[in-house]
């Protein structure tokens, strides 16, 4: 195998210039990774020139000098601030929906609980009537309407206009 030769002054001015903006956190051309294939795409150079002709003397030079720094561009940064956030926000929500699903288990018990003791109310009071119209010996012109709640159907629907 042939000595590795020395890379052009273009594409180290190239390649300093997009580490430099990778490492300040503002990339023009790629995703801002500190990554070699980010490095590549950020000097807008083939990435075979870092990988395969100048491995030595470029690939390993930025892939150390990436490791040294050991922090993450702004861009990454940002991104992982804003991922952390809203895993934050789908914790809450998650949170409220399962308090707000109980909650509403709750009305729902109590409701059909109250449709139940309001069934048995007006039929105690229709048999009060019945009672007392027969103790009086009086007959009712309409006798009263006898009201069951339906299976699965604890309230009567609002008439038209009201809902």
């Amino acid at each position: 195998m042939t000595a590795e030769q020395e890379p052009p002054q273009e594409l180290r001015l190239a390649l300093r210039t997009a580490a430099d903006r990778l490492l300040a956190g503002i990339p023009l051309h790629s995703s801002g990774k500190l990554t070699i294939l980010d490095l590549a795409e950020e000097a807008q150079v083939k990435r075979w020139l870092l990988t395969h002709k100048y491995p030595t003397t470029l690939m390993a030079k930025y892939q150390a000098e990436f490791k040294a720094a050991r922090h993450k561009s702004e861009p990454v940064k940002k991104a992982e601030a804003e991922i952390d956030k809203l895993r934050d926000d789908l914790a809450k929500a998650r949170k409220e929906k399962r308090q707000l699903a109980d909650l509403l288990g709750t009305y729902a018990v109590m409701i059909e609980q109250l449709a139940r003791e309001r069934a048995e109310a007006i039929a105690e009071r229709d048999e009060a009537l019945v009672a007392r119209d027969a103790a009086l010996g009086v007959t009712a012109l309409n006798p009263p309407p006898q009201r069951a709640v339906p299976a699965g159907r604890a309230h009567r629907p609002l008439p038209r206009g009201r809902r």
